[in-house]
């Protein structure tokens, strides 16, 4: 019998937590599960899983207090019951608080929360109850992810309905894209990258203190920022206010981000917390040495002095320092780039990361 599995995001923007759900439900399909996704009618995840064979969706708008709204709630009991969904799994507090409910109703025999954030989950009643007595499995994304799942409540889910499964990495589909430069290289200075959004949260504001201090040092060097967000006037005004702007290009949100990573040396991501650091992980596939912020699941993902430097969080000059030791080491770069293209083989490539998610959903 064909199981059939929901992935249920209805998050607008583009970030780890949907590319999760956009490439778990192509490895299920691929698997021969019959296979829906859930997502907000205008957000990348539908366009893109539009764009996709043997998937349906279900375009959907979830506040953050529609598990208040009962005509919400019936269309989404109707939803599972009428497609039959025995496997959901969920992406957003909101998302958990009206879908969860709603499939238990239903009957879903596996109701899965996949928390990607290492931040503290609320000690709320309404909290204790969804963890407790509705999720059927918690799967996290990282160590760190779990530790801060269970800060303010321990007991607030039992350890044996969590599972750690690392987001997986289609190595093969990434190996096939297009490589080509995005953007010119306009002299002989090694480029250092930044690919987030330009939000307070990725830190760019601290790689632009770190790039002040190299400059100071004599270093030749470009940065380049990919990215929008809330924070990119306040950025841009940042750089200009350090004297950067003779070295700094802000060069927008690219979907062939291979080609971003194809045109930097050194890719830095002095985010202050991560849930999995996806732009980590596709700057190692490319062989590139990175540098970033002892955060979250950083260490998890990056190993320290060897496919990678990290350094303490908000700590520019240390964070200055590792740039620098990458600027001026070509053998460095290239050793730690080999060594990041082989962790991300062992431990993240999606040839294994799907078995490791159908076992844990069980």
């Amino acid at each position: 019998m064909t199981r059939t599995i929901c992935f249920f995001n209805t998050n607008r923007p583009w970030g780890g937590g949907e590319k999760f759900n956009h490439d778990f439900a192509l490895l299920c399909r691929d698997a021969g599960w019959n296979v829906h996704v859930a997502a907000h009618r205008d957000g990348e995840l539908a366009e893109r899983i539009r764009r996709t064979r043997g998937i349906t969706l279900h375009e959907l708008h979830i506040g953050n207090l529609s598990f208040l709204n009962p005509i919400k709630m019936t269309q989404l009991y109707q939803l599972f019951r009428s497609h039959k969904i025995d496997t959901l799994i969920m992406a957003l507090p909101a998302d958990l608080k009206a879908a969860a409910p709603a499939a238990r109703l239903a009957g879903v025999r596996r109701v899965v929360y996949r928390r990607g954030i290492a931040v503290p989950v609320r000690n709320s009643l309404l909290n204790r109850w969804l963890y407790g007595r509705v999720l059927h499995r918690l799967l996290v994304n990282s160590k760190e992810t779990k530790r801060c799942v269970l800060t303010h409540n321990p007991t607030l889910i039992p350890e044996e309905r969590i599972r750690l499964v690392y987001n997986g990495f289609d190595v093969q589909t990434f190996d096939s894209l297009d490589a080509t430069p995005i953007v010119p290289r306009k002299g002989p200075e090694i480029v250092i990258g930044n690919a987030a959004r330009l939000t307070p949260q990725k830190g760019q504001r601290h790689l632009l203190r770190a790039a002040r201090m190299l400059k100071d040092r004599g270093l030749r060097f470009r940065l380049l920022l990919a990215g929008v967000g809330e924070d990119e006037a306040a950025l841009r005004e940042e750089c200009s206010r350090l004297g950067l702007d003779d070295r700094t290009e802000f060069v927008g949100f690219f979907k062939e981000i291979k080609r971003f990573y194809a045109s930097v040396d050194i890719f830095a991501l002095p985010s202050l917390w991560e849930g999995f650091g996806y732009a980590l992980v596709e700057a190692m596939a490319m062989e590139l040495p990175v540098a970033a912020f002892s955060v979250s699941s950083n260490p998890e993902v990056v190993a320290d002095g060897v496919t990678g430097l990290l350094t303490p969080p908000k700590d520019e000059t240390a964070l200055a320092d590792s740039l620098e030791r990458l600027l001026q080491n070509a053998e460095l770069r290239r050793s730690m780039g080999q060594a990041g293209r082989a962790r991300v083989l062992e431990r993240f490539d999606t040839r294994h990361a799907l078995q490791r998610f159908l076992d844990a959903v069980e």
